[in-house]
């Protein structure tokens, strides 16, 4: 474990790397994430969000799904761990219905049940198995009972030649957790953190998909 953080080895290394590539990363995101535009917009409106929903994008980047969230009407919050990704964030035509806060999604500076819904887009897929299920609990405990929580990110698509081919060309440019992350069962891994599955669209030729899931109204587990 690091003593100074309380994070194995392996968390370490992606907080640390995390760092350096979005602080390199941060000017040509939006760039790179142009053809996940129409997922976004998807994302606000399976996510049911309108005006004076309280919604929290969780590793919100440069901000392009917090402001499809403010644009449907949402008060939002984005919060990220790269002060890099926020600075690019911060610059865009600001709507007054958004806020950006730096902060670690394993350890959100929220009360429980502060928002009605809550989204992780495209940085699941990054993470350790163990801080995407600190992120997802995190996000449960501070999303509302019979609030909505939305997953956008990668997926492979059901027949076997084109997965096989996906994660050829994936591995190019994504490395260590995607493919453990594509291969797992995300419905499993909600329900572990809380969260009733509701949906699964898959998108892209079934290369990306927006997973929606429910907070139950009673009791969470301990």
């Amino acid at each position: 474990m690091d003593s100074e953080r309380g994070r194995t080895e392996e968390e370490q290394r992606y907080y640390s790397r995390s760092e350096r590539v979005y602080a390199l990363f941060a000017p040509f995101y939006d760039l790179a994430a142009l053809p996940i535009a129409g997922l976004r917009r998807e994302a606000a409106r399976r996510a049911g969000v309108g005006v004076g929903s309280k919604v929290l994008d969780v590793a919100t980047g440069t901000g392009a799904q917090a402001q499809e969230f403010a644009a449907a009407g949402g008060e939002v919050v984005g919060i990220d761990l790269s002060e890099s990704m926020l600075c690019v964030a911060r610059r865009k035509r600001q709507l007054p219905n958004l806020t950006f806060l730096r902060a670690d999604a394993t350890a959100l500076p929220f009360e429980d049940s502060r928002f009605d819904v809550a989204c992780v887009s495209f940085a699941l897929h990054e993470m350790p198995r163990s801080v995407q299920g600190a992120v997802l609990r995190e996000m449960a405990r501070v999303t509302r009972r019979g609030g909505t929580v939305v997953v956008v990110d990668y997926a492979l698509p059901r027949n076997a030649v084109a997965s096989a081919l996906v994660l050829r060309a994936v591995r190019l440019y994504e490395r260590d957790h995607y493919e453990d992350f594509v291969r797992s069962d995300l419905g499993a891994m909600l329900h572990e953190a809380g969260i009733e599955l509701r949906g699964d669209l898959r998108a892209l030729f079934g290369v990306a998909r927006v997973v929606t899931g429910v907070v139950p109204k009673d009791e969470r587990p301990a």
